[in-house]
């Protein structure tokens, strides 16, 4: 799982970058079902966005690794953020709200962090950690192409 860092001065011009880059018949940027010259194009786009990236990987992928991951999340941004925006798995959805909750009594941060589960045409900055998580997982070049912006995080 990847979660990408934004500044919300930044947010409205990140958006609408990536919206310029939907092509088409396209809803949203999905990495899976790009080209490589189109991967290479968006990872140019985010390259440019100077966002700081944290990895959060597991040997599997449970919904147990996925709370897991989402816990880590709100523990790591718990001071910083005051928003996650998540992209929303129907199948596990109320599981990550109580997972959300849960994390954000624990962490200290239930007043000043809040989140939401969205879908992932409702906001191009989800598209972000899509191809940021692809890039990672798939290795190699796609991997290096990354890497500089990335930060892999303790589960």
């Amino acid at each position: 799982m990847a979660a990408a860092h934004c500044p919300s001065d930044d947010l409205a011009v990140h958006r609408k970058a990536l919206r310029g880059l939907v092509l088409p018949g396209q809803e949203r940027l999905h990495f899976n079902h790009e080209t490589p010259s189109r991967r290479k194009q968006i990872i140019d786009v985010i390259r440019d966005f100077h966002l700081a990236v944290d990895i959060y990987q597991r040997d599997r992928s449970t919904p147990a690794d996925r709370t897991l991951c989402l816990q880590a999340i709100v523990r790591d941004t718990a001071t910083t953020a005051e928003r996650l925006v998540i992209e929303r798995d129907e199948s596990s959805l109320p599981q990550d709200r109580r997972t959300l909750h849960e994390a954000r009594e624990r962490f200290g941060c239930f007043d000043t962090l809040r989140f939401d589960l969205l879908a992932p045409k409702a906001d191009p900055l989800l598209w972000v950690p899509d191809a940021i998580a692809w890039s990672w997982m798939r290795g190699g070049h796609w991997r290096q192409a990354v890497t500089a912006f990335c930060q892999l995080k303790e589960v």
